[in-house]
């Protein structure tokens, strides 16, 4: 079995230093309004999955609190996903008032005066329109938002002319999962949670393992702590730019049928594999980057919002979503394969059942943490070396915000 030691995690990314992190500047109002200009009005943000969009007329609305906009998004007839602003362009209503839904004439209509668009967003129909002055329909379609997709993410980004495409933007990221069957996994459950507390502080919560011991004790600590590790230090560790990898342990194998499960609990995870562990030349280059017997997960922040935990056989993702300086939504999702048997249904219902109360484990220090946060009693933060990521999310932030 693998011994644990101290890396130095930090040693490997000197710029990150190793002083206590000042914070009081990144949990300000005036810095949260420089955030809603300089982040998400400027970088790519994960918007949907394609399977949410199957067929063409299929449409999906993501509304951005932070950015005061509603993002409507559209398969047309040629298969293409598109995005705009979800504005009827004659007196601005609300275009689509669902959240989710399907148009078989192809045509987007406006409640208040029937103006219809098609889903290349043309303006095709405009009631009593010779009774308007030289209408030019032409000069009235939807407006756009640059709409670009990555391995079934659907990323929309509100720059007029955004700097890079999405795969500049994720870098060195997509060589590292190309070929995880994201789209082969269908979507299994989800929740949907209005915290009090800043966007930063639901980010941070999932990308260290430290709090593992001590939250997740009961919950997880079969799985990932043991004598060899007791404080889940990472096996690896990658920054990608702005982007970050920590890639965390798990003991035990997982082959022990899933009739034994309420015996051996560390077995929890029974259903089918995507790759062999007898041949790591199956697993994609950034899925168990040390190649480790004992790896259960590796985790993917895509900045400034999206966290995707990658294991061999299911996935999920947060989206950490600001509505107000101290207001967030935040948005889980969980992938899984359809059970095929019986004890397949069991461990399919298991893991719903025991991820629900991981999450809910980490939501219950949110709330409290940003009243400790928002009232100037600590103004920095002691971090240790397997806090490392935080480092790095931290200064993407302030690097973003200040223009670098």
């Amino acid at each position: 079995m693998e011994t644990s030691h101290v890396t130095h995690w930090t040693e490997a990314y000197p710029e990150l230093d190793r002083r206590p992190l000042p914070i009081a500047r990144l949990m300000s109002p005036e810095f949260f309004e420089l955030e809603r200009e300089r982040i998400f009005r400027r970088c790519w943000l994960k918007a949907a999955r394609e399977e949410e969009l199957p067929q063409p007329g299929d449409f999906v609305v993501r509304d951005l609190p932070v950015c005061n906009v509603s993002v409507l998004l559209m398969r047309g007839k040629d298969g293409q996903v598109r995005g705009f602003y979800n504005v009827c362009l004659h007196r601005g209503n609300r275009l689509a008032r669902e959240l989710r839904g399907q148009r078989k004439s192809g045509l987007m209509t406006c409640k208040f005066h029937g103006w219809s668009y098609d889903f290349s967003g043309r303006l095709v129909g405009v009631p009593d329109e010779e009774n308007f002055f030289n209408l030019d329909k032409q000069a009235h379609g939807l407006k756009p938002v640059a709409t670009e997709t990555w391995n079934g993410f659907v990323f929309i980004n509100l720059d007029p002319s955004p700097r890079q495409t999405l795969r500049d933007y994720l870098g060195a990221v997509t060589g590292e999962i190309e070929g995880y069957p994201f789209s082969d996994i269908p979507f299994s459950f989800g929740y949907a949670e209005d915290l009090r507390c800043n966007w930063k502080l639901c980010v941070d919560a999932q990308i260290e393992g430290y709090h593992v011991a001590f939250l997740h004790r009961r919950s997880l600590g079969d799985v990932h702590l043991g004598d060899v590790n007791p404080f889940c230090h990472p096996l690896e560790v990658s920054l990608f730019g702005p982007h970050l990898r920590g890639s965390y342990p798990g003991y035990g194998n997982w082959s022990t049928p899933v009739r034994d499960i309420t015996a051996r609990v560390e077995n929890r995870w029974s259903m089918g594999r995507l790759f062999s562990f007898a041949d790591f030349k199956s697993f994609p280059r950034g899925l168990n980057p040390t190649r480790s017997e004992n790896w259960a997960f590796d985790v993917y922040f895509i900045f400034p919002n999206l966290w995707m935990g990658l294991f061999n056989g299911f996935y999920f993702t947060h989206e950490m979503w600001p509505t107000a300086l101290g207001m967030t939504r935040q948005e889980t999702r969980m992938y899984q394969p359809l059970p095929r048997s019986h004890s397949e249904r069991f461990t399919w219902e298991y893991q719903k059942a025991l991820n629900r109360d991981v999450w809910l484990e980490d939501l219950s220090t949110l709330e409290s943490t940003w009243e400790g946060v928002s009232s100037g009693v600590i103004t920095e933060y002691v971090l240790q070396d397997n806090e490392v990521l935080l480092r790095s999310f931290y200064r993407s932030v302030e690097r973003m915000v200040d223009g670098n």
